[in-house]
């Protein structure tokens, strides 16, 4: 073993283990989507898969919890409240205040809402609205809504620098068109006395998925944890991060650039499923999904690298980087997701089996606490957990997420796959709905479904999984259903949306989008460029907001462009009241 690297010894509590004769009623997965740690050293949990917030003592045992109508985002703890968003169809900022177990405020923020996130006075929450592309300021004491200012594109997770001047915020996909050489998500910049934006910093090459985001203590650099596409190449292998790999960005706060992208794989080994990240000067942390580990990073030795690296826009391809510096450490359970890092140790719980890692950097000691021990999963929560493991791939390059992140959705870039050809990329489609829309694959090229599924893991992530697993990944696509759109107005089409159904069935757009899915599920020679005699297969409308870029190559970055520049089904001149009328009702839909 090289570096730093060992395997720790994990203590399993003794509420792991369940007297043979007790009889307890199942329960469902709770589905920890956050945590928090009070003043008294208990946690807080935000559990997406209950819509409830539980605390916890110390050892694990179940002290309090409350339920709430959405499913709760994220949480922030401080003075003795607790901030927590939720959000479905509208997003709330709720307001809980421990001391006495009651709910001072609920408000509504935006679709999506997110990450809490507490001002240097500790007097306003910025509150992200994930589905909105916007960041709210609300009034921590009565929870009214003062500011809201736009970034790009899906802001997910955000940090303030210790002076309070700057909120650095994680979009988490492109916003771009994806048929170019160059499509990276960004890093939004927010003063917060102006409560403007001030820039959006590109990260490298291929960066999708930002999830996690933190700060130096000193204030010096931001750090990003995110997704790495390798989508100038063809899908022909996993070896050396040829397709996706996991990196860690870094932003110098004194002149908000990028510096550049550090791999935390290692050249015969991926840390598939990259996800949050936390700093406290002497680690840096990084919890690794797909892979089930954290990686635990010597920070100063880490800095002194980053800054003397020679070209570092080639870093991201560096798989040695992390050697000597890092320690990658197996915790118990499955899907470490969100942390929290405090006086050196951290609190790690697993999404898909609701065990709760404490961790101490310091000498890598790892205790496990099962706090739902009688969770059942269903067909589809044991789909959803393979199509997030990065275990089952090869290498551990990659899980079914590395491609179709945020519940099997998009990464938003194009990909050279092998069942079609070669050097033709097309643009990767959501899987929603994908079981009751065959064909599939833009060009029709999979009969259903069921077969891509299979074709996925053998072709993508290059490992044979048993059958079993393939039918619940099945169940799990099935399972998946829409959000509604934030273009509707209290549920229903805005007033441009209605004229602009009217557009839609001025243009005929109902011949080829019809039906519950709006789509007739056949293929279609449409365009100039149609590479197939067959055509293109027709894709479902329903949330078509969510998954730009659009046309078969993401040629088009936003809906409007699809009927004024590349006037898709449009015969003749479309003016612009008509196409932006048009585009916010299939953005509705």
């Amino acid at each position: 073993m090289r570096g730093l690297l060992k395997i720790a010894p994990i203590i399993i509590s003794a509420t792991l283990l369940l007297c043979a004769a007790e009889v307890r009623t199942p329960l469902r997965p709770m589905y920890t989507a956050d945590i928090a740690i009070t003043s008294d050293g208990s946690l807080l949990l935000a559990n997406k898969g209950t819509s409830e917030i539980t605390l916890l003592d110390k050892e694990g045992k179940r002290l309090h919890s409350w339920s709430i109508d959405e499913p709760p985002t994220g949480i922030v703890v401080v003075e003795g409240k607790a901030y927590v968003t939720s959000s479905y169809d509208q997003g709330h900022l709720t307001c809980i205040d421990l001391s006495d177990n009651s709910i001072k405020y609920s408000t509504r923020t935006g679709m999506g809402a997110c990450a809490p996130t507490m001002s240097a006075d500790q007097s306003k929450i910025y509150v992200l609205n994930r589905y909105k592309g916007t960041v709210s300021k609300v009034d921590a004491a009565t929870g009214a809504v003062q500011r809201e200012v736009k970034v790009l594109r899906e802001p997910c997770d955000a940090v303030l620098s210790p002076d309070g001047r700057y909120l650095y915020v994680n979009n988490y996909l492109p916003a771009q068109r994806a048929d170019v050489d160059y499509v990276a998500a960004d890093v939004s910049i927010i003063d917060c006395g102006t409560f403007e934006k001030i820039k959006d910093v590109k990260l490298s090459n291929g960066s999708n998925a930002l999830r996690g985001i933190t700060i130096s203590p000193d204030g010096k650099y931001v750090f990003i944890s995110h997704n790495l596409g390798r989508f100038q190449v063809p899908t022909s292998q996993l070896q050396q991060g040829w397709m996706n790999t996991n990196a860690v960005s870094v932003i110098d706060t004194s002149t908000q650039t990028l510096i550049g992208s550090m791999s935390i794989d290692e050249p015969d080994r991926g840390a598939g499923g990259i996800w949050d990240i936390a700093c406290d000067g002497e680690y840096l942390v990084v919890s690794q999904s797909g892979t089930h580990e954290v990686s635990i990073i010597n920070y100063k030795p880490m800095i002194e690298k980053l800054l003397a690296y020679p070209d570092r826009e080639k870093m991201d391809y560096d798989l040695y980087f992390m050697r000597g510096i890092r320690q990658r450490l197996p915790i118990a359970g499955n899907g470490p997701r969100n942390m929290e890092l405090k006086d050196g140790v951290l609190y790690l719980p697993t999404y898909f089996s609701d065990t709760l890692n404490v961790v101490t950097l310091a000498d890598s000691r790892v205790s496990a606490i099962a706090y739902n021990p009688d969770r059942v999963e269903s067909a589809a929560d044991k789909g959803e957990r393979a199509f997030n493991d990065a275990v089952l791939c090869f290498q551990n390059w990659q899980s079914c997420n590395g491609c179709h992140p945020g519940d099997g959705r998009t990464d938003g870039m194009n990909w050279d796959l092998m069942n079609d050809g070669i050097g033709n990329p097309k643009n990767c489609k959501s899987m929603l709905f994908s079981f009751e829309t065959p064909k599939n694959m833009i060009s029709g090229i999979r009969d259903h479904a069921g077969i891509a599924v299979r074709a996925g893991y053998k072709f993508i992530q290059f490992c044979d999984v048993e059958e079993s697993v393939a039918q619940n990944v099945d169940e799990y696509i099935k399972s998946l259903k829409p959000l509604p759109s934030p273009y509707l107005v209290d549920g229903e089409l805005s007033e441009k949306a209605v004229q602009g159904r009217k557009v839609y069935e001025k243009y005929g757009c109902a011949e080829c989008h019809s039906g519950p899915y709006y789509t007739d599920m056949k293929m279609h020679r449409i365009g100039e460029d149609v590479e197939f005699d067959a055509g293109w297969d027709t894709p479902t409308l329903r949330e078509v907001w969510r998954t730009a870029p659009y046309l078969f190559d993401g040629r088009a970055a936003t809906m409007e462009e699809v009927f004024t520049i590349h006037k898709h089904g449009i015969e003749g001149k479309i003016s612009r009241k008509d196409a932006e009328a048009l585009a916010e009702y299939v953005n509705s839909l």
